[in-house]
């Protein structure tokens, strides 16, 4: 996730100092916010089912006792 906000960093400098290559770099953040965000959610998606597993394992416990 941090490469990614790197680079969205330097295409954001990039555009803002003139790059005349606007549609390239359009295009390049557009390709790494969506990935920024696709490992975002699948960090998201991880830690769910960390706290579901937990959350079921202390039930189970608490069944078992």
């Amino acid at each position: 996730m941090e490469r990614c906000r790197r680079e969205i960093a330097a295409i954001e400098a990039e555009l803002l100092s003139g790059n005349r290559d606007v549609l390239g770099l359009v295009l390049a953040l557009s390709d790494w916010s969506v990935e920024l965000r696709i490992l975002q959610d699948e960090e998201r998606r991880r830690e769910s089912a960390r706290r579901r597993e937990k959350g079921g394992m202390e039930t189970g416990q608490a069944l078992t006792e």
